[in-house]
């Protein structure tokens, strides 16, 4: 197998219709296998950085710097071939699941569209792998699902179905910004178990952005705080929650963690950090 790596060297976003600034010089690596969280309040830069990665942003919004997977520079690509890239090599999994299917078709049209994208599979075969992917994912009908419309599916079950599509074009790289945000509690541990086994069977590089620094200690390797649109601190998970350098940091830990154990208390629930 390939060795992987995602590099992203001197990263500038900014806004070409204000002059601001938003992400003056971020740089960081991923290796395969590897998940880095990166962390930090609403406005951090956090979103930003992976929708660069990806090349997503807002027209008006402008990049520098280079973004390197596996040796090709993806800021050099067209968008022609920026587009052969998302999906197969590169797959994100968005924070509300509504916003990632075309809401005017059925969830398995738009499945079967997009491996189509990417693989020459009749379109039975194509469903056979579709089908047996939601299931993995613990969809229990995936026929039935692949009939439904999204507005028909949960949050839970649309995040899953996006994991599932994730299993089946097995990319090299995964961003998954804020996935748990809009679920519940339980429903925020099942997609978690989800991506750690996501993460497990395929290998990949996986970028997991969150403000749920209990969730991050669950899933990720190493950690890197955004604030203000910089890279102020990155270390090992364990590091990171145990030796914090930067203040921004300490404040992180200490007031998250402290907020989540008194939640996880008040309703007698089972934290996701845990298991």
């Amino acid at each position: 197998m390939t060795f992987q790596l995602l590099e992203v060297e001197h990263l500038k976003i900014w806004d070409s219709q204000t002059g601001g600034v938003l992400v003056p010089d971020s740089s960081f690596h991923l290796v395969q296998g590897q998940c880095l969280a990166i962390v930090g309040e609403s406005g951090s830069g956090k979103s930003l950085t992976c929708r660069a990665i990806m090349r997503l942003n807002q027209a008006r919004l402008y990049q520098s710097g280079n973004i390197i997977l596996n040796g090709v520079n993806l800021m050099e690509l067209s968008n022609k071939d920026m587009r052969s890239y998302r999906g197969k090599r590169l797959c994100m999994i968005m924070q509300n699941g509504m916003r990632a299917f075309d809401p005017s078709q059925p969830i398995g049209t738009y499945l079967l569209k997009t491996t189509a994208v990417h693989y020459s599979w009749s379109r039975s075969e194509a469903t056979a792998k579709l089908a047996a992917a939601l299931a993995s994912v613990g969809l229990k009908e995936p026929a039935a699902v692949m009939r439904s419309y999204p507005y028909q599916l949960s949050g839970g079950m649309l995040q899953r179905v996006m994991i599932a599509l994730a299993i089946v074009l097995e990319p090299d790289v995964i961003i998954a910004d804020e996935p748990t945000t809009a679920l519940d509690a339980v429903t925020q541990y099942e997609v978690v178990e989800q991506f750690v086994q996501l993460r497990n069977r395929l290998g990949s590089m996986v970028i997991f952005v969150s403000h749920d620094l209990s969730i991050v200690k669950r899933i990720a390797d190493e950690v890197l705080v955004m604030k203000d649109g910089e890279i102020v601190e990155r270390g090992t998970t364990k590091d990171i929650f145990a030796h914090a350098k930067h203040p921004y940091t300490q404040y992180l830990v200490s007031s998250k963690l402290a907020l989540r154990q008194h939640f996880t208390r008040l309703i007698g629930g089972v934290d996701v950090a845990e298991g």
